[in-house]
This record gives C-alpha cells, sequence and structure tokens, in this order.
C-alpha cells in the first residue's frame, strides 16, 4: 500500500478538508465491523463508474490514463490487477481493480478517483463499489456503494438466482454492523440505488 500511500499524500495539499476520498478512506477502518459481526470478508474487487458530460471526452484517452497510473504500481510490491470496460450505451467507464487487501483496494480507488476529478466538468464519478462475501466468497456477493452525488455509502446485496432481486434483510444487517462506526451512510433507503450489470 506504500505506492499509493504516497500518491494520497501528494494530493492532500489540493483536497478539501471533507471531500470524497476521506469518506471512502473510512472504510478502511470500518471493515472490521462486517468481519466480526457479519464475517464478511473484502473478496480484493472493488470498481469505480465514471459518466462523462461532455460529449467530446475520449473515453480511449482516459483508459489509457488510467493504466499508465496503475501500471506503475508493478515497479512496487504492490500487487493488483485491474481492467477497463467501457459501455458506450450508457456512456460509462468503469475501472475494476482486484487487490489483496481492503487497505489496498480503498487506496487504490482514492487515487484512481483523485486523478479523473482533474478532468473537471467533463466527466462525473457516480460510484464507487466494494465487492465482500461470506469468509471473502465471491459467490454471493455483499456490495458496499459509495455515491459521489450524495456523499454517503449504502448496501445492495442481489439475490443469486433471481432476476433484479435484493436481499433487504441482508442490506439492513449490514446497516446495523457499522452503526456505530464512522462510515458515512445515506439514511434514506429510496436513494439505495442498486447497480445490477456490475462489470466485476
Amino acid at each position: 500500500m506504500i505506492f499509493f500511500k504516497r500518491f494520497i499524500d501528494n494530493f492532500d495539499g489540493r483536497r478539501k478538508s471533507q471531500s470524497d476520498s476521506d469518506a471512502i478512506l473510512t472504510l478502511s477502518s470500518a471493515y472490521i465491523s462486517l468481519e466480526t459481526k457479519l464475517d464478511l470478508r473484502s473478496t480484493g474487487r472493488c470498481g469505480i463508474c465514471v459518466k462523462k458530460t461532455d460529449a467530446e471526452v475520449d473515453f480511449n484517452e482516459l483508459k489509457l490514463t488510467i493504466e499508465n497510473l496503475l501500471d506503475a504500481s508493478k515497479k512496487t510490491d504492490f500487487k493488483l490487477s485491474y481492467g477497463v470496460h467501457i459501455d458506450t450505451y450508457y456512456g460509462y467507464l468503469w475501472i475494476i481493480i482486484d487487490a489483496k487487501t481492503i487497505e489496498d483496494s480503498v487506496a487504490c480507488i482514492t487515487v484512481v478517483s483523485e486523478t479523473l476529478e482533474q478532468k473537471g466538468s467533463l466527466i462525473q464519478l457516480q460510484s464507487a463499489v466494494f465487492e465482500f462475501g461470506k469468509n471473502g466468497n465471491k459467490h454471493q456477493p455483499y456490495y458496499l456503494t459509495y455515491d459521489y452525488k450524495l456523499d454517503k455509502f449504502y448496501p445492495f446485496v442481489p439475490i443469486i438466482g433471481r432476476q433484479k432481486a435484493r436481499n433487504n434483510q441482508e442490506e439492513m444487517k449490514i446497516i446495523k454492523a457499522v452503526w456505530d462506526d464512522k462510515l458515512p451512510f445515506e439514511e434514506d433507503t429510496s436513494k439505495w440505488h442498486p447497480i445490477w450489470n456490475l462489470p466485476f
């Protein structure tokens, strides 16, 4: 994590006191409650979704920027794999990351989001999604979604084998597990928008 920590430190001077990154970084400690109370562990997979607000934005150029950033980690001991998915139909770009630990996932998403924010109003950060599973099992995913517009997290637990069905009971367990942590949560459940076609 040292490589990305150095990147984060370099951005600190330009960030607002309460930024999106500050909220996401709280997950580095709050996830302990998910492990101890619900036996939920990070699968290592996470992703960040970007929408372009200007038709002139070249997603291929943006993709190259992110690839160069993440490829730089290969020169260190930091281990991760990643992929960049362009959804031309909806005008979305997904950066999918698979890291060893939740701390590494959080650090990586933080650096990628800071890099993307330099594009200003040309693009809009949509969501950052972190995947968990019972004992790290990927077959029944539990997601924590960070909504950049709300500046808050909310849970999403799809029911595997049923089309567009979610497990509200399990989602509420996640809320209760981290209630005493500093993780900012959206209390209005009507704003818990599921992302059904995650390219994980």
